[in-house]
């Protein structure tokens, strides 16, 4: 790289830990080259865990088909503005805005590169508004439910552990969609509590619910 008017490889660097995003830097082999401060501070790590190791040491979760960075080494393609939702080092939920570019010289892929904006603030308020809206629509419907339909909402899960939190994080992402939803576990846990919860808080909340019912696996 040239040096215009002097300003080294440091100064750069510099400049790189003080914007507020993210940024990740590959090589063509996933190792990691460049990661700067506030990326550590969303992950949860320290940049001297980071550096000189790859992707998939660092986030043994991913796969060549979920990690972004991954996809952009192998395709070549830019990935931009991608929502990402993960559990980071310290165990908190963290919710970024990614954009993901190949990088060449002279027209030779060389690496990939990552820029992150941590948006969990904005998420979490707006699930607070979403919360709040519900719970102001239920105090008018609740007791006006036809026969079948879903009775619960989220305000009726109480909990305060982390698993029980992140599951209702999760039920509440799925309650964003129009997709099916799968829910497992032992009986007694609280599925179909959950089940009509996303319902209501969903679009479809006017309607019928239409749970099913699966009967539990034998132990052998």
């Amino acid at each position: 790289m040239s040096d215009p008017g002097g300003y080294g490889p440091k100064v750069f660097e510099k400049i790189l830990n003080i914007v507020d995003v993210g940024i990740h830097l590959i090589d063509k082999e996933g190792i990691t080259v460049f990661y700067n401060d506030k990326m550590a501070e969303i992950d949860g790590f320290r940049r001297e865990q980071v550096l000189g190791k790859s992707i998939f040491q660092l986030y043994p979760s991913l796969t060549h088909e979920t990690s972004t960075l991954a996809k952009v080494l192998a395709t070549g393609k830019e990935i931009p503005e991608k929502i990402q939702t993960y559990v980071n080092m310290t165990g908190k939920r963290i919710t970024t805005i990614n954009g993901t570019y190949p990088i060449c010289d002279e027209g030779k892929l060389i690496g990939a590169l990552e820029v992150a904006k941590d948006i969990t603030g904005i998420v979490q308020l707006h699930d607070q508004v979403l919360d709040l809206r519900h719970q102001i629509y239920e105090s008018g419907h609740k007791d006006k439910k036809p026969a079948g339909s879903a009775k619960y909402y989220f305000s009726d899960l109480i909990g305060q552990s982390p698993p029980f939190l992140e599951a209702v994080a999760l039920a509440k992402r799925a309650s964003r969609t129009s997709s099916p939803v799968l829910i497992c576990g032992p009986t007694g846990t609280g599925k179909e509590l959950f089940a009509q919860s996303i319902h209501n808080a969903g679009a479809r909340r006017g309607g019928r619910s239409s749970p099913r019912t699966a009967p539990p696996f034998p132990a052998s």
